[in-house]
């Protein structure tokens, strides 16, 4: 007799293999929608226009999912689920309310998730198995992730703090109020630094220089590193030309 154990590991099973097919093209479909996230929903979301940062949303916690659940992790697995269940509570909550029901909660699961995101991230890109491109775009990924985690911890610290960016407001109960905030992060991350936006709080300041140092290791490190792997794999893939074919 088949217990209902048997049959629901048997389930979980044959999903997570199915889901392993797709985890690199995931990989691409999840910078597209993170990309349109980060420079088109959350601007629009910052005029008054909702909806596409919510089905965003919506997209790349599917997405998410799917790589967590195709990594055959169950470590991973549960993080996700957990840390993105409160998120996208949270954000349903925000958006039939109209506003943010709570900040600093918003913030903290959104963080959550993010950390999620990137421990699975992680797994794929520097697992076992072929350094294709999308596993290179999922190096991207990390280093937009990063920014966005940045970008929801700055808002927190301007909640607490009042006061500690000058030339970042903190628009309190509005929806698109990550937008600055992002502009801010990425600004740093690229070590661009226009000088519009700047920490006055001490742990502001110290937060803002750990960001521009990553900011700075990342390309030079993992992302050369994965890059290197990658030019490894295509010469070994590629056959290589005769000479005496050239004559």
């Amino acid at each position: 007799m088949i217990s209902k154990r048997h049959v629901e590991g048997n389930w979980l099973t044959r999903a997570q293999i199915a889901s392993s097919r797709y985890q690199d093209p995931g990989l691409s479909a999840l910078l597209v929608a993170l990309l349109v996230m980060i420079f088109l929903a959350e601007p629009l979301a910052f005029e008054g226009f909702v909806l596409p940062v919510a089905v965003t949303g919506i997209v790349i916690a599917g997405l998410v999912f799917l790589l967590a659940l195709g990594s055959h992790h169950n470590g991973a697995l549960i993080l996700v689920v957990v840390s993105g269940g409160i998120r996208l509570l949270t954000a349903a909550v925000d958006f039939l309310r109209g506003a943010s029901v709570n900040e600093g909660a918003e913030a903290i699961s959104a963080m959550l998730a993010l950390l999620g995101v990137t421990w699975t991230i992680s797994r794929i890109v520097f697992g076992p198995g072929r350094i294709t491109t999308h596993r290179v775009r999922g190096v991207i990924v990390l280093y937009l992730t990063t920014a966005v985690f940045f970008a929801y911890l700055y808002r927190l610290i301007a909640q607490v703090v009042p006061g500690a960016f000058s030339g970042l407001a903190f628009r309190t109960g509005e929806h698109g109020a990550l937008s600055p905030f992002l502009y801010f992060s990425l600004t740093l991350l690229t070590t661009v630094g226009l000088g519009d936006i700047a920490p006055v709080d001490a742990f502001a300041r110290n937060l803002t220089m750990f960001e521009a140092l990553l900011g700075q290791l990342f390309p030079a490190t993992i992302l050369a590193r994965i890059l290197t792997l990658y030019a490894d794999e295509r010469r070994r893939v590629e056959p290589t030309p005769d000479p005496l074919l050239k004559e």
